[in-house]
C-alpha cells in the first residue's frame, strides 16, 4: 500500500489529531527526500502518529505521579509499558476525550497492584510465557484508525516485540522480590492483553484492520 493509500484509507473525515499531524509531516518528507521507499514512509508515519498520541497525555500523568510521589515506580512502569506498546501496539481508545482518563486509570492499576503484590519466580516466569505467547501471535495489534497494513513492517514489529518480552522479563528478575519487579510484569501483562482479540471483541473494536487491507490487496 503506498503512502497515498495509506491516508485515503484512514479517512480526512474520522482521522484522529495524531495521524493528521503524522501524514503532513511524512508527506513533507516524501517530498523533500527523494526515493525514499514506501516501506520507510509508513515506518515513520507510524512512529510520529505514536509519539504525538502519547506525549501529550504523558505529560499530564508524569506531573500526576510527581505530585503524588510515586514518580519513580511511574518511570518503571512507563518505560516496561511504553518500550513494549511501541511494538506491540494494541488496542486504543476510541475517542481523544476518553484517552487520558483511560491511562491513567490503566497505570494506576500498573502501580497498586505492582506496589502490593509480591511475585515469586514462578509467577513471573509464567506471566512472561503468556505474553510471549501473545506477542507471538498476535503482535502488532493496530486499530481501524491506525492499521499496519505493510507486511514488512508487521513483521519487524513482530520480532521486535518478542524481544522486548524478553528484555521485561530479564529485568524483571534482575529486581525479583522488590515493587519494581512486579510492576514490569504488570505492565508487560496488561499491555499483552491489550493486543488480544477478545479484548478487541469485549470493547466492540474491529481486530486487524492493516491485515484486512493485505487481504483485499492480494485479491
Amino acid at each position: 500500500m503506498t503512502h497515498k493509500a495509506m491516508k485515503k484509507h484512514k479517512g480526512i473525515g474520522f482521522m484522529e489529531f495524531p495521524e493528521k499531524i503524522s501524514a503532513k509531516i511524512t508527506t513533507a518528507i516524501a517530498s523533500n527526500v527523494e526515493d525514499l521507499p514506501e516501506q520507510k514512509l509508513a515506518e515513520i508515519d507510524y512512529g510520529i502518529a505514536v509519539f504525538i498520541a502519547n506525549s501529550y497525555k504523558m505529560l499530564i500523568i508524569f506531573i500526576l505521579a510527581i505530585l503524588l510521589n510515586v514518580f519513580e515506580y511511574f518511570l518503571i512502569a512507563f518505560v516496561s509499558f511504553g518500550m513494549l506498546r511501541t511494538f506491540a501496539s494494541g488496542l486504543h481508545a476510541k475517542r481523544e476525550w476518553t484517552c487520558l482518563p483511560a491511562s491513567i486509570l490503566l497505570f494506576s492499576g500498573i502501580l497498586y497492584f505492582g506496589m502490593t503484590i509480591k511475585l515469586n519466580i514462578y509467577i513471573s516466569s509464567t506471566i512472561f510465557t503468556l505474553c510471549f505467547m501473545a506477542a507471538l501471535r498476535y503482535a502488532p495489534a493496530d486499530t481501524e484508525e491506525r492499521p499496519i497494513a505493510s507486511g514488512k513492517l508487521r513483521r519487524k514489529l513482530k520480532i521486535m516485540s518478542c524481544i522486548t518480552v524478553l528484555i521485561l522479563y530479564a529485568a524483571s528478575l534482575h529486581s525479583l522480590g522488590t515493587p519494581a519487579s512486579s510492576i514490569i510484569v504488570f505492565a508487560a501483562l496488561i499491555e499483552s492483553a491489550l493486543i488480544l482479540p477478545v479484548t478487541y471483541k469485549l470493547t466492540g473494536n474491529i481486530f486487524g484492520a492493516g491485515l484486512e487491507i493485505n487481504k483485499k490487496k492480494e485479491v
